[in-house]
């Protein structure tokens, strides 16, 4: 009879703190409990929604969104969802659809929005009405990742974006940029970060001059490009990173205090389409002329860098010798 006992109070007060658990987590501010979805795949943060009154609004109104393949793909028990970021899109039409889905029922603006796939290209017309609703509801942080690295399938980056003052951070990865010859937008971008993009000077150059309030700029990998002016008045940070050297030009950054730069020759190697190597690359003389000269009109150009790091290829340390 005492162990009959013994187990109803022990069950009883299990159920007691279960509940108070329950209560302590329903307590928790809207932020706290969009900090917890926001760690979960975005499949299991939308099933939040039908759990309770209290967890219904939460999931339309979660301030950052993160979009990849894995997101709307049908569940596939043999993947890790949380680690195939780069995995294909399997039925596009509807990965597209659900995307919308998600949109449709916002109760409030994306504050955060990253997407990356490799249909951006392929289903243009769907992502620039995405892209065109997400800038007009006033999105802070924007990252768009084109990952099919093909030269006719290179996403060009829509005009909406161009024309949004909300944008804070800036991401672009594997894009065309045809920055538009006059433009209002950009003006409250403070991060900017170009990676794999394909951009010609004077478009660089137009863009770079919008973001004035821009206090840091990651350069990587960039295409088309030769000569990079930089007129950035708030700029404290730059990081360089390209494959071959370019001429670089600092106008007008007097708080740039951070630099970071990286130059090589890459070719292809002959066993591997995927990874560069620096042999073989030959240098005639007035290329290391040219090269030379640049480096240093750059350098002296450099007045109130405090932290300057320079990494270059030893193809392209050929030019001092």
């Amino acid at each position: 009879m005492r162990l009959i006992q013994a187990y109803f109070k022990n069950k009883k007060e299990q159920q007691q703190q279960q509940e108070v658990d329950e209560d302590f987590i329903n307590s928790l501010p809207d932020d706290i409990l969009h900090i917890i979805l926001s760690k979960l795949p975005i499949r299991d943060a939308a099933v939040t929604t039908a759990v309770s009154k209290r967890w219904a609004p939460l999931f339309p109104t979660l301030p950052s969104l993160d979009i990849h393949p894995a997101s709307f793909n049908p569940v596939n028990p043999g993947i890790d969802s949380d680690n195939d970021d780069e995995s294909n899109v399997e039925d596009v039409n509807g990965w597209v659809e659900a995307l919308f889905s998600v949109l449709y029922s916002r109760r409030a603006p994306v504050q955060k929005f990253e997407i990356g796939v490799e249909i951006l290209d392929s289903c243009g017309g769907d992502f620039y009405e995405v892209f065109d609703d997400l800038c007009a509801a006033g999105v802070q942080e924007l990252a768009i990742r084109n990952y099919k690295y093909y030269d006719d399938d290179i996403y060009e980056i829509p005009w909406p974006v161009f024309s949004c003052n909300t944008i804070v951070k800036l991401e672009m990865v594997n894009c065309v940029l045809d920055v538009p010859s006059k433009f209002t937008g950009l003006r409250a971008v403070k991060s900017l970060e170009l990676i794999d993009v394909t951009v010609a000077d004077n478009h660089l150059r137009r863009l770079i001059s919008r973001c004035k309030a821009i206090e840091k700029l990651v350069i990587t990998d960039c295409k088309k490009i030769k000569n990079i002016v930089i007129r950035a008045p708030s700029l404290l940070e730059l990081v360089i990173s390209l494959f071959r050297p370019f001429a670089i030009s600092l106008k007008s950054s007097p708080r740039l205090a951070n630099m970071k730069v990286s130059f090589g020759y890459c070719l292809i190697d002959e066993y591997s389409e995927d990874e560069y190597s620096d042999g073989g690359f030959g240098l005639n003389n007035s290329e290391k002329t040219f090269e030379g000269t640049n480096l240093m009109a750059f350098l002296n150009g450099l007045l109130g860098v405090k932290n300057l790091r320079l990494h270059f290829s030893n193809v392209y340390r050929m030019v001092f010798f």
